[in-house]
């Protein structure tokens, strides 16, 4: 299962999540391609909002995925969506999952410990 941080609105709608990955050497542009495809993927997905991805630097090699849905149960949905895992499996040599802690503010995301 994907370790997200989230944040929800205060009535439970409109849930936000980051999801942190590692950009194996030499496979940035596959990883561009992998996540703009799964990001198309997540486009026709029930209660998707919209989403995107920074890199940390010029430099790094780490990415955040960020990704907004309706509902808490949407986001659920879509991270435990056979796409969603079959999608994950075309990246696995592409790019790795690290450990994600809770996003609270857009500054959250931009400033790592």
């Amino acid at each position: 299962m994907t370790n997200t941080g989230g944040v929800a609105d205060d009535d439970g709608a409109n849930v936000t999540t980051t999801i942190v990955r590692r950009i194996r050497p030499g496979r940035d542009d596959e990883f561009a391609d992998w996540i703009q495809s799964g990001l198309g993927l997540a486009r026709i997905f029930p209660g998707f909002l919209g989403g995107g991805w920074l890199k940390e630097s010029s430099t790094s090699d780490v990415c955040v995925i960020v990704l907004r849905f309706e509902t808490r149960v949407a986001l659920d949905n879509w991270l435990r969506s056979a796409l969603r895992g079959g999608w994950l499996r075309t990246g696995e040599n592409i790019a790795e999952e690290l450990p994600n802690d809770r996003v609270t503010t857009a500054v959250d995301l931009f400033e790592r410990p």
